[in-house]
């Protein structure tokens, strides 16, 4: 049941809003704040000039622990789509590389192997590792954490009067999806609710492909011809359609009927939901091309509703807010 599906999702702890986390540290040091916690990257102001920098933190030890070369690509493709979803040009990274005992031959292997995928993903998307550091030996009655290599990421954004909002802005936008979309239900959070565990391979990562796409959809960002976007991760598009429009008096009608209730949840990686005005429509699908499906519009109804090929979706935005934001304060409140 996709509606089912998707109020589950946003109440699990991987998906739910940290606000009661982050909301305990101050995130306007020095008043340079432009995007502070919430969104897709954080973005300071740089004194004295036009630019910004936008940070990110990533990373997914389900996908790891299950293909770790890929899964290091991931870590990386994550991070870049949420950099460029702030309107910023990724430029490096550092790394924490959370493992086990790395005597163990598995668990070394699982390192070699994700730091492999790392690098091939940092010569893709050309972003070098400037520093990082290792966690190692991490193990509770003697079994080793998921390996979790984490991923920080910094981008430039040339003009601060660019940045790009993680939410939707206007009624009449239109809404683009930006990728295409696979059947990767390996290690998912849909994966993860339904079974109870993780399990199975994961599909490789086309890196070049990505690529092109966020530096074609940054070309257009730079320019002016995007209103909000707001990367692919836990939970899919389903997720991410919810989170575009929560804090928000808007909603969406969107056509998804080449996508099964299933694929509304697939975790593809290197995917974005952007809004896009009416008058930048024409230069925008000229410029990504296949690579930017429109989906449906932006409403002012503050319901999502979304038709898909075997499912119809129709939710008070207002409702799934709700569940996103009490999910985690009363998971930590409770005795169980």
């Amino acid at each position: 049941n996709a509606e089912e599906a998707l109020r589950r999702l946003l109440q699990q702890s991987t998906v739910a809003d940290k606000q009661c986390l982050y909301q305990q540290y101050d995130s306007q040091v020095r008043t340079c704040t432009v995007v502070g916690p919430g969104s897709d990257a954080g973005v300071i102001r740089v004194r004295g000039t036009k630019k910004g920098l936008a940070m990110t933190t990533d990373g997914n030890g389900r996908f790891v622990y299950l293909s770790p070369k890929v899964g290091g690509k991931i870590a990386l493709v994550e991070a870049a789509c949420n950099i460029v979803a702030a309107g910023a040009e990724p430029l490096a990274i550092t790394d924490c590389l959370n493992y086990g005992d790395p005597n163990d031959p598995e668990i070394f292997w699982e390192l070699h192997q994700s730091v492999q995928g790392m690098a091939d993903a940092c010569r893709a998307l050309d972003t070098p590792v400037i520093s990082g550091n290792v966690s190692l030996y991490n193990e509770n009655n003697g079994h080793a954490i998921h390996p979790t290599p984490m991923v920080v990421m910094v981008g430039l954004i040339k003009d601060i009067d660019r940045v790009v909002p993680s939410f939707a802005q206007h009624a009449g936008d239109h809404v683009y999806l930006i990728g295409k979309t696979a059947d990767d239900f390996a290690g998912s959070e849909l994966q993860k609710m339904v079974q109870g565990d993780i399990s199975g391979a994961l599909n490789d990562v086309d890196l070049d492909r990505i690529h092109d796409n966020l530096r074609h959809l940054l070309s257009e960002m730079q320019a002016g011809h995007v209103a909000s976007a707001h990367d692919l991760s836990e939970g899919g598009l389903g997720v991410a359609l919810s989170e575009t429009l929560f804090k928000t008096d808007l909603g969406m009608d969107l056509d998804l009927r080449d996508l099964t209730a299933a694929q509304l949840f697939s975790e593809t990686p290197g995917r974005l939901v952007v809004t896009v005005p009416e008058e930048q429509v024409a230069v925008f699908e000229k410029s990504l091309g296949d690579n930017a499906k429109h989906i449906g519009t932006v409403t002012n109804t503050h319901w999502l509703e979304a038709h898909l090929a075997d499912a119809e979706v129709n939710q008070n935005v207002t409702e799934l807010q709700r569940l996103w934001e009490e999910a985690l304060p009363c998971q930590l409140k409770s005795k169980d």
